[in-house]
């Protein structure tokens, strides 16, 4: 098993209509992706936001890439854009055994604190 943890420094937000990818032998039609970078941009957690009539593949960590990547429908994409956009610190985690456990988070923080 391999877990990676990373501080998020950088990201990219990718919007469009239906473009086409292959993930895993599966044919995915995309409306938005979200790619979280650590500071040197060695490792990438790709958020990919589908359309309603596209298949979703089951998430991944490909250790040997440093990525791993998530599948969810286009209309869950907002809290990430929000998130990506506004807290700080965020974290992506990856587990190669455990993929459909990736995922961007918070640190702890009190209840209440503000956003600056």
């Amino acid at each position: 098993m391999v877990v990676k943890t990373f501080r998020v420094r950088k990201y990219k937000l990718t919007l469009g209509y239906k473009g086409r990818a292959t993930y895993n032998g599966v044919a995915i039609r995309i409306r938005g992706i979200i790619t979280c970078y650590d500071s040197n941009y060695d490792y990438r957690f790709i958020i990919y936001f589908l359309t309603e009539d596209s298949p979703v593949p089951d998430p991944v960590y490909i250790v040997q890439n440093k990525a791993g990547a998530i599948f969810l429908p286009f209309k869950e994409i907002m809290p990430y854009i929000d998130m990506v956009r506004n807290e700080k610190p965020i974290y992506a985690y990856l587990n190669s055994d455990a993929p459909e456990s990736n995922c961007i988070r918070t640190s702890k923080e009190p209840v209440g604190e503000e956003e600056t």
